[in-house]
């Protein structure tokens, strides 16, 4: 098995614009990381000499997250025929992005003297990916043709059996919460701990592209053209096949949530370095619809001899006419999620490095012909930069 790309081919094009967006975002985020610094010096300086808590925080980080959903493989009826390699080759290829890569931010606004805790934060992340596997699996043994019975010439057929498969696919999610909460603590963790008990409101969008080609000659068979006593010849019949498959798919809901979210000062003073344990829960239920559009088909052609063909009338499993599904319906996607992370406080800055997980039940239809409901998983490791402001 095989992966590969041509030069020309809707694949190369694809690759070639990733790389180019690939680029762009890390020049994007080494500008930014480069003024988040000069800010942060700024603002600590600023802290040292006046003092004070800051009453609006701005946080800016960004995540790699394992992409936790599988959607179903597309196997037209030829696969039954198909050699298991070959037939590898041709699912293997729709394994969709395991991880995607993303940003995320958030404003948190904390009033002075009071125990209230206002904020709106997104997340987006991003995956895509092409593939080309292609197996080829062996060919007949050599034929022999006889005269009087007796082989006098050997034939060996030219025709492999293979899978080929060509997808690229991709996927994205976008999430925006609006949260107000209260410092429930008072400080029960020790000085400078926190305790945050807040409700909002949880925004959640989901989509996934998938387009798919493959190429099969799942079987060959040797017919013979006998006279007994006199020769023996040989044909060969083959079996090729060509399907399509195209999906487009998208999630996107709202509704209530529930957070936890408590801070643990473990070394250091609020007056210059602090290292706090961070952590957080959350629940939510939304409420929203899920949309499915695909489209595919199955030709193929049957030919015997070397150069004879004809259009498939006796195939093993019959051509299937082009199908287009659409599906739409209204869901309702528990959620749950959590983090824990480290994090490295000064009067008006703070790095954190955590761990997170995030999961919607139920919340994409991964299905074909009928609907399937899928939970839909992301976690992974995250790292954010804050800045203060105000006292």
């Amino acid at each position: 098995m095989s992966q590969k790309t041509g030069k020309g081919d809707p694949m190369t094009e694809l690759n070639l614009q990733r790389d180019a967006g690939v680029l762009r975002l890390h020049l994007l985020v080494t500008v930014s990381a480069v003024t988040l610094a000069n800010v942060i010096g700024i603002c600590s300086a600023t802290a040292a000499e006046e003092g004070g808590h800051p009453t609006v925080w701005i946080e800016v980080g960004g995540q790699l997250e394992r992409n936790d959903v599988s959607h179903e493989i597309f196997a037209p009826p030829f696969f039954q025929y198909a050699e298991p390699d070959d037939n590898q080759a041709m699912t293997g290829a729709q394994q969709g992005p395991n991880y995607s890569l993303g940003g995320e931010g958030k404003v948190t606004i904390a009033p002075e003297g009071s125990d209230w805790v206002f904020s709106v934060a997104a997340k987006y992340g991003r995956a895509n990916t092409s593939k080309h596997f292609h197996h080829e699996s062996a060919g007949l043994a050599p034929q022999y043709f006889t005269l009087g019975g007796n082989p006098f010439l050997q034939y060996t057929p030219a025709f492999r059996v293979f899978g080929d498969a060509q997808a690229v696919s991709g996927a994205s999610h976008f999430i925006l919460d609006f949260r107000a909460g209260k410092d429930v603590g008072l400080g029960m963790f020790g000085h400078g701990s926190s305790s945050v008990v807040s409700g909002g409101v949880r925004f959640a969008q989901f989509a996934s592209s998938s387009h798919l080609t493959l190429h099969a000659r799942p079987r060959q068979q040797v017919t013979t053209k006998y006279n007994p006593g006199a020769y023996r010849v040989y044909t060969i019949a083959r079996h090729t096949y060509t399907a399509t498959f195209h999906a487009q798919r998208d999630t996107h809901a709202v509704g209530p949530s529930l957070s936890w979210d408590g801070s643990l000062p473990i070394a250091g003073s609020d007056n210059d370095v602090a290292v706090h344990l961070d952590w957080g829960l959350m629940g939510a239920v939304l409420f929203g619809r899920q949309k499915v559009n695909s489209d595919h088909q199955v030709s193929g052609r049957y030919v015997k001899g070397v150069a004879s063909g004809s259009l498939v009338s006796n195939y093993p499993t019959a051509p299937q006419a082009p199908m287009h599904v659409h599906r739409s319906r209204s869901v309702v996607v528990p959620n749950i999620a959590g983090f824990a992370a480290v994090s490295f406080r000064l009067p008006h800055s703070k790095i954190s490095l955590g761990y997170r997980g995030d999961f919607y039940f139920d919340a994409m239809d991964v299905g074909l012909n009928a609907r399937k409901n899928s939970t839909i998983g992301y976690y992974g490791p995250f790292a954010t930069v804050s800045i203060g402001l105000g006292r």
